[in-house]
């Protein structure tokens, strides 16, 4: 805030002492006072200029006829009058700071009260789109119509169905679901059961979108559905698979429910339909269940971090690492599962599942090694001061991961993955993030 080299008391002394006619009138200690201010006493600065301010006025009076007095103080005046401008920005950028920091601690504050309710409503929408879109499928194949929003930005594509109509907020789900903010386009429409085949009416073209809506129900239900299209001009997209791999949903075997192991092996949601309709007592299976596969094997499933060794500063980078290693796994047997599944589909299916599962790897991106290099960083040096800036880092990585996992609706998918992978990666990833907090403190 102060220009030391002209609130200078030494050259003021130095004046005085070679100049009788010229008077200190305590100056000389003012300007000693300068370098003492904090930095942060932005009153305390504005008070020892106004006093310097009025004893240069008198000093000047005084000095009238000794120019290098004069000198002195004029330049001391226009250094008074910058330090004025430069202790008034200091106070106002301090105060913009200290509400910025109450907004932040308010903001967590209800981020945190906030949790459960959160939490719950991201279980709502994994379960909107994967067990209860199973039971509405149900619902068609016994005869019921159901409203459906699409959202697809050609590569990708999520489903809802409802027994009521969609409100445009769901959107949002669709949206998170498929891991984009921009560049969807959403179809709205109608699902029925026509001619034993599962028919979505769509307000749009639907050429290409029945191998599109294939592969999304297959990665939400872990079913493949004989299904078509029809669009607004009247236009029919059919499913070309004739085969064994995909049947009509609602086919009958002489046992009754076609489906019933697949269902039993797939999780279970609270209520069928979107808008919290129950789900009707199982009928006729509502989709051709997968060909049987072998459980994963218990190598794929990815248990909580273990208590002991005890997480410390030195080894957390090691955590972070076998934390990354088993989220690594685990969706590499994710990917692996899905495609054995549709292993006997045509190639363009295929094709456009595996573009669909490419939404799995922005996990590991997201959930990347800055952490492992800060910690790295923080355990090996032995300055302080490179330790503390490590540190602070470490915990501002470590938040974004945290604000991450709680947010990311593609975890709970996971979780409630209808495939046979036991992931439990929220239960994971949250074990290991709160280790290494404890353990950087």
């Amino acid at each position: 805030m102060f220009d030391l080299k002209i609130f200078n008391e030494a050259t003021w002394k130095d004046i005085t002492a070679k100049n009788k006619g010229v008077k200190d009138n305590g100056l000389q200690k003012l300007l000693a006072e300068a370098k003492k201010v904090p930095a942060d006493d932005h009153e305390a600065a504005q008070t020892l200029v106004d006093e310097i301010v009025k004893v240069v006025a008198q000093a000047k009076k005084a000095a009238s006829g000794v120019p290098v007095a004069g000198k002195f103080l004029n330049d001391l005046g226009s250094a008074a009058d910058s330090a004025t401008r430069n202790i008034a920005k200091a106070r106002a950028e301090a105060q913009k700071n200290a509400k910025a920091q109450a907004e932040a601690a308010k903001k967590r504050e209800s981020e945190e009260g906030a949790k459960g309710k959160g939490d719950g409503q991201e279980d709502e929408s994994s379960e909107l789109l994967t067990t209860q879109l199973t039971g509405l499928l149900r619902q068609v194949a016994q005869g019921h119509r159901m409203f459906v929003l699409i959202a697809t930005n050609g590569k990708d594509t999520a489903v809802m169905l409802s027994r009521k109509e969609i409100a445009h907020t769901r959107r949002k789900l669709l949206a998170d679901h498929l891991g984009v903010s921009g560049g969807l386009k959403y179809l709205e429409g109608h699902c029925f059961q026509e001619e034993g085949m599962t028919t979505f009416a769509l307000n749009h073209e639907v050429a290409g979108m029945t191998k599109k809506l294939k592969a999304a129900l297959l990665l939400q239900t872990s079913r493949r559905v004989k299904l078509r299209c029809r669009g607004h001009d009247g236009q029919t997209d059919d499913d070309e698979d004739d085969g064994d791999a995909a049947v009509a949903v609602g086919a009958d075997d002489e046992d009754g429910d076609r489906g019933a192991d697949s269902d039993r092996d797939a999780p279970r949601g609270g209520h069928a339909a979107a808008d919290g309709d129950k789900d009707d007592k199982p009928a006729a299976a509502a989709v051709d269940p997968a060909p049987e596969q072998t459980p994963a094997p218990a190598a794929a499933a990815a248990p909580a971090p273990s208590a002991a060794p005890a997480v410390t500063l030195a080894n957390s980078p090691q955590l972070w690492k076998a934390t990354r290693m088993r989220l690594t796994t685990v969706l590499e047997d994710v990917k692996s599962k899905v495609m054995d599944h549709i292993a006997d589909e045509d190639g363009g299916f295929v094709e456009e599942v595996k573009g669909n599962l490419q939404q799995l790897d922005r996990i590991l991106t997201t959930l990347d090694k800055r952490l492992i290099n800060s910690l790295t960083n923080a355990a090996e040096t032995d300055d302080p001061a490179n330790r503390a800036d490590a540190l602070k880092e470490s915990k501002a990585i470590l938040a974004d991961y945290i604000r991450y996992v709680r947010s990311e609706p593609l975890i709970a998918h996971l979780d409630n993955n209808p495939f046979g992978v036991k992931t439990n990666l929220k239960a994971t990833l949250a074990a290991s993030l709160t280790q290494l907090a404890k353990a950087i403190g």
